[in-house]
């Protein structure tokens, strides 16, 4: 299948002062909630996010509950317009980590049946500009699994330097794409995370107290009201928009 949406991917600086664990006095851990989108235009902003700016070092992970699989549907995504921007979103048969620097775009793919319908799953995108092949330098596991993907253009740049919006449920620069189901335990790191440190997260599908592993912004989706506290130190409150809900679906 061709990419016709003109995405890409990329990578984040570890020169950047990132986050240094979680807050001070936090609670101990107990996972009771998730939030819910509606797969129309619900979706969680979390503003501009310094750190990303020219990053070539970083991780992402989250668990995801789709309603359908395959889908059109945006998973994460780092937006400084439409020519400079990394996404990791679900678009058919196909689900892809792309990025774009300036027009020009990067990007892997790897089959959307990865994920099963109505099923809780652990996604984690790793990348380091800095090793020598491209399959070390960006890592995908889904549930713990180090998966196969097609490498459609090399991976050989930084993230696009800007005020970025970063999203979790839609991208503002393609319709179409909105989140139906699931997210819960979503964190950004400094490092490309190592296979043990995955297996950690991971846990046998029970997500884990992630505070040793230092996430810059770690979205817990615990509480009430419109805001997902930041249980990093990265102080990045997000905003539950359009009617975004809190469920007690977790995974257990």
């Amino acid at each position: 299948m061709a990419n016709t949406i003109g995405y890409g991917q990329g990578a984040v600086n570890n020169t950047n002062s990132w986050g240094q664990g979680a807050k001070v006095g936090s609670p101990s851990f107990s996972n009771t909630q998730s939030l819910e989108f509606d797969g129309i235009d619900d979706y969680v902003t979390f503003g501009n996010i310094s750190n990303f700016s020219g990053a070539t070092q970083f991780t992402f992970s989250g668990w995801y509950k789709f309603n359908t699989v395959p889908a059109r549907e945006s998973i994460f995504s780092i937006l400084v317009d439409n020519n400079n921007f990394f996404d990791v979103l679900m678009y058919d048969s196909l689900t892809y980590v792309q990025m774009r620097v300036g027009g020009s775009s990067q990007y892997i793919q790897f089959n959307s049946n990865s994920f099963t319908q109505n099923q809780w799953s652990h996604i984690v995108v790793a990348y380091d500009n800095s090793k020598s092949t491209n399959r070390e330098k960006l890592k995908v596991y889904i549930d713990n699994v180090d998966i196969f993907y097609t490498i459609n253009t090399a991976l050989t740049s930084a993230l696009p330097t800007g005020t970025n919006t970063v999203t979790i449920g839609d991208t503002t620069r393609s319709s179409g794409v909105q989140l139906n189901g699931k997210v819960d335990e979503c964190a950004v790191f400094s490092t490309q995370l190592s296979a043990s440190d995955v297996a950690t997260i991971y846990n046998s599908g029970i997500p884990n107290d992630l505070t040793s592993l230092s996430p810059l912004s770690w979205w817990r989706f615990e509480g009430t009201g419109t805001t997902a506290t930041d249980s990093g130190s990265g102080g990045n409150d997000g905003t539950l928009t359009n009617g975004v809900t809190r469920s007690s679906d977790v995974p257990t």
